[in-house]
C-alpha cells in the first residue's frame, strides 16, 4: 500500500518536487556517485502505486493532450494521417486499466472519432496544465518499468 502523500508528492501542489524529471548528472570524481538518483526513489514509490486509482484522483477530465508516441507503430513506417496519429491533439474524457496490455488507456476524442489510446503514448502540455505532472509520472514509470 502506498504511503500517505505529502505536498512534495502531490502533483497538484505548488510545492511538488519534480526533481526526478531533471537531467541530473553527478560528478563521480567528487564521491557523489553514492547519492541515490531521485528517479530511482520515485520508481520505488511508483512500483507500489495503484495507477488507475491514483490517476483518477489527480487527473481532472476532460483535458487536452497530444499523441507523442505510438507503441504499435513501426519506427520507420511512413506517417499516415489517421485519427489519433502521432502529433495530433485530442480530448481525454476518462481512463481505464487494461489487464491484457497491463497498461492504462485513455478514452480520447478527436473530431468525430473516439477510441482508447495508451496513456503512455500521450503528453499533456503545457507544463502549467494541472494534469501535466500526474500524467507525466505515469508515462515515465511505464517507460522505465
Amino acid at each position: 500500500m502506498e504511503q500517505a502523500m505529502n505536498e512534495k508528492d502531490n502533483p497538484r501542489s505548488k510545492q511538488y518536487d519534480s526533481s526526478w524529471d531533471d537531467d541530473i548528472e553527478f560528478d563521480e570524481d567528487e564521491g557523489r556517485e553514492e547519492i541515490e538518483d531521485p528517479l530511482d526513489r520515485k520508481m520505488e514509490q511508483w512500483d507500489k502505486r495503484d495507477w488507475e486509482k491514483w490517476l483518477n484522483t489527480f487527473l481532472t477530465f476532460p483535458f487536452t493532450t497530444a499523441r507523442e508516441e505510438d507503441m504499435d507503430e513501426e519506427p520507420f513506417a511512413p506517417k499516415r494521417r489517421k485519427p489519433f496519429a502521432v502529433g495530433t491533439k485530442m480530448i481525454v474524457s476518462g481512463i481505464r486499466y487494461d489487464s491484457f496490455h497491463e497498461a492504462i488507456f485513455a478514452h480520447a476524442k478527436q473530431g468525430s472519432e473516439e477510441g482508447w489510446i495508451p496513456l503512455a503514448d500521450l503528453e499533456v502540455t503545457p507544463k502549467t496544465d494541472p494534469n501535466y505532472w500526474a500524467a507525466r509520472e505515469y508515462v515515465v514509470w511505464f517507460a522505465n518499468r
